[in-house]
C-alpha cells in the first residue's frame, strides 16, 4: 500500500502518478500492436509461414493481454483515492479494450495462414496486404494523436475510417462474386479482410476518446464529427 501512495503522490522513484503510468502501457500495447503487424504483414496469407514467427506474434499477444490487466489494476487503485479522475480512467478502461482486440485481430490475421491450404489469387494476396498495410500506418497515426493529445489528428482518423471500410468494398464484392475460388479460399480471404476491418474500427474508437466526450466515444456520427471540427477550428 506504500508503493501506491509513493505513485499516487508523485514521491515514488518513477515521479509519475497511476494514470501517467496506465497511459505509458496503454501506449506499450499500440507498439506492441505495431510490431505485430511489422511482423505479420509480410507473411499475411503465407502458407508455409514459419512456426517460430506464429509463436513469436502469439508472445506479443499474450503481453498486451498482461498490460491490458495491469492497466485496470493502476486505474482501480487511482479511483479508490481520487474518484475525480474518473471520466478519464473511463477513457483509459474503453481504450486498453480497444487495443486488446485490436492486437487479438492482428494475431487472427496471421494465424488465417495456417488455413490455408492453396495459394489465393495474387490479387486478393496483394489487397489484403496493401490494406493492412495501410491500417499500420493508421496505427500509429493514432498513437501519435493520442500520446500528443493532438485533436485535428485525431480527427483525421475519426473521420475517415468510414471512407477506408467503403474502398474495400470494390475488392470484397469481387471476392463474393468469384466462382474460381474453392469455399476454403474464400473463406480465409473474406475473414482477412474483416479482421483488417475491425483492427480499423478499434483505432477509430480509440481516437474517438481525443475530441469527444465520454458519451460520445466509439460512435462517429456525422454530428459529433462536425461539432467537433467546429470547436477545433473556432477562434479562441
Amino acid at each position: 500500500m506504500l508503493e501506491v501512495f509513493k505513485a499516487l503522490f508523485g514521491s515514488g522513484p518513477s515521479q509519475s502518478s497511476l494514470i501517467n503510468e496506465a497511459t505509458n502501457q496503454f501506449l506499450e500495447m499500440l507498439d506492441q500492436g505495431n510490431t505485430m503487424m511489422e511482423k505479420a504483414i509480410p507473411h499475411i496469407l503465407d502458407k508455409d509461414v514459419s512456426e517460430e514467427l506464429i509463436a513469436e506474434i502469439r508472445t506479443i499477444d499474450k503481453s498486451t493481454n498482461k498490460l491490458e490487466r495491469s492497466v485496470r489494476k493502476l486505474l482501480v487503485e487511482h479511483l479508490a483515492f481520487d474518484k475525480q479522475d474518473a471520466p478519464t480512467c473511463l477513457i483509459l478502461m474503453s481504450v486498453v479494450k480497444d487495443a486488446e482486440r485490436m492486437v487479438d485481430e492482428c494475431r487472427n490475421l496471421l494465424d488465417l495462414a495456417a488455413l490455408v491450404h492453396e495459394p489465393l489469387p495474387e490479387k486478393y494476396r496483394n489487397a489484403v496486404t496493401d490494406f493492412a498495410t495501410q491500417v499500420k500506418d493508421i496505427l500509429l497515426n493514432t498513437r501519435k494523436a493520442f500520446a500528443d493529445q493532438d485533436e485535428a489528428a485525431a480527427l483525421q482518423v475519426v473521420e475517415n475510417e468510414k471512407p477506408f471500410i467503403e474502398g474495400m468494398k470494390p475488392i470484397q464484392d469481387e471476392l463474393f462474386d468469384d466462382d474460381s475460388l474453392s469455399t476454403r479460399q474464400g473463406i480465409i480471404a473474406s475473414r482477412s479482410f474483416r479482421a483488417i476491418q475491425r483492427i480499423r474500427a478499434h483505432l477509430g474508437n480509440i481516437a474517438s476518446t481525443v475530441v469527444f466526450p465520454v458519451h460520445q466515444i466509439d460512435f462517429a456520427k456525422r454530428k459529433y464529427v462536425q461539432e467537433a471540427k467546429d470547436r477545433i477550428n473556432s477562434p479562441e
